[in-house]
């Protein structure tokens, strides 16, 4: 297998609407089955600076995608994640080498001190490659996606940059500190 990663171009508009479309990919991205191809070339015509989307392309067929959003303002700092990959070519290494091309950009390139994404609990596969990448679980949200006629938890995943500014961040405490009685009294 020939993989090559590179930026998207609007005439892979196409290939990844096929991706979307596939029955065991589309419970866990959030398209719709009525998305339409001109939906997506109109998105990639006009993706903004702070938009970054790489494709994998095996022997010249588009069989993956990936996406980072630096978030603006105050968390300039962020980077949003995600993915879709084509079903036949599940457990290739395409999620391997997108998540790779991508925390290279947020890392070196846009030195995002945080990229964060959201993963359904349903999706194991997903959350075993996020976490070898150093991805932890922040938290969850109770029934956030409607999926196939269904309601699924999401869980929140983020990872920080190797020897950035957050590196030193206990991650595996509670830094949430109770209210002193002070700011109780101000509440009551």
């Amino acid at each position: 297998m020939n993989l090559v990663i590179r930026p998207v171009e609007v005439r892979d508009a196409r290939a990844i609407h096929r991706i979307h479309l596939q029955e065991q990919v589309m419970p866990y991205i959030l398209s719709l089955p009525s998305d339409r191809i001109d939906q997506l070339e109109e998105r990639y015509r006009k993706l903004g600076n702070n938009h970054h989307e790489f494709v994998a392309e095996s022997d010249g067929e588009v069989v993956g995608h990936a996406g980072l959003v630096q978030m603006s303002g105050r968390r300039s700092h962020t980077g949003m994640f995600y993915i879709a990959v084509d079903a036949a070519h599940h457990g290739c290494g395409i999620g391997t080498a997108l998540l790779t091309k991508i925390l290279d950009l947020a890392d070196h390139w846009l030195m995002l001190e945080r990229v964060e994404l959201g993963v359904l609990v349903t999706n194991l596969r997903a959350k075993a490659l996020y976490e070898r990448f150093g991805f932890v679980v922040e938290g969850k949200k109770t029934g956030a996606i409607r999926s196939a006629g269904r309601f699924v938890d999401e869980v929140l995943m983020s990872r920080l940059r190797p020897n950035g500014l957050l590196s030193d961040v206990d991650r595996t405490k509670d830094h949430s500190a109770p209210c002193d009685e002070g700011a109780k009294r101000v509440t009551e």
